[in-house]
């Protein structure tokens, strides 16, 4: 009994002691903010030099948007800002300039200088020593070149499309006395003799040096007229034409050609 009494007076005494703590203290006030010594703060009120455009200001504003144009913002202009479309724009054209005409000169006259190795029937022998499709004589060889020659004039002029006076062709040829080794081993008086390849005689040997072949080539001439001037690249194409046509149906080897 006498423990459970003293029990209850200590609870009192522990009950009416006071508690010791540590005392609040209240935080700081709230420093005002002074521009002036905090510059790197953002000013508090937000300023507008011009009024904020309403839709309605540009109710009657028509833009004329192109293809390569974006809408602008309301402070800009247009075609102020980059589009993708700058980066593909064709080149700008240079200024119109009249065109340089450059007047091609025209000619009615077709003129040829060939060096060539005749074929064996524009050749002759004398005396009596032709072989195979040889020309009796130097008259004979002229005319057979003549024939060949108009005929090829008077088909490139057809294939060319222009038309030639055939009465003005003019030829200037002089055969030669080709002794060819087919008649024998012999040389002419000048000391030569002719190989043939074909139907041309391309090749010669003189005696003083049998065992050297040279080339055998003479020169030829041809002159006609057209019945109205052409441009010169014209005739040069006919002329091209009139050497093709003696070399593949005539049978002669071009060297060289000149104007």
């Amino acid at each position: 009994m006498i423990v459970f009494i003293a029990f209850l007076i200590l609870r009192t005494v522990d009950s009416c002691t006071p508690t010791f703590s540590t005392p609040l203290i209240p935080p700081p006030a709230a420093q005002p903010i002074n521009l002036l010594s905090n510059p790197q703060l953002p000013p508090i009120a937000f300023q507008v030099d011009e009024p904020i455009p309403q839709s309605r200001d540009y109710s009657d504003e028509p833009v004329d948007i192109q293809r390569d144009s974006i809408i602008p913002l309301h402070t800009e202009k247009l075609k102020q800002r980059f589009s993708l479309f700058d980066m593909f724009r064709p080149l700008a054209l240079p200024a119109t300039t009249p065109p340089i005409l450059i007047t091609e000169k025209l000619t009615d006259t077709v003129s040829l200088n060939i060096t060539f190795s005749p074929p064996v029937h524009w050749t002759f022998c004398i005396p009596s020593c032709g072989v195979n499709d040889q020309a009796v004589d130097a008259d004979d060889a002229y005319e057979k070149a003549k024939d060949d020659v108009l005929e090829a004039v008077q088909s490139s002029c057809s294939n060319a499309g222009v038309k030639c006076k055939m009465e003005s062709v003019e030829l200037q040829y002089y055969p030669e006395s080709v002794l060819i080794e087919d008649f024998g081993p012999y040389f002419d008086l000048s000391g030569n003799r002719y190989k043939i390849s074909g139907k041309t005689v391309p090749y010669k040997i003189n005696n003083l040096n049998p065992g050297i072949i040279k080339n055998f080539v003479l020169p030829m001439k041809i002159n006609f007229k057209l019945t109205s001037p052409v441009p010169e690249a014209t005739t040069k194409n006919l002329k091209q034409k009139v050497i093709d046509y003696l070399a593949a149906r005539k049978f002669l080897h071009i060297s060289s050609e000149s104007s």
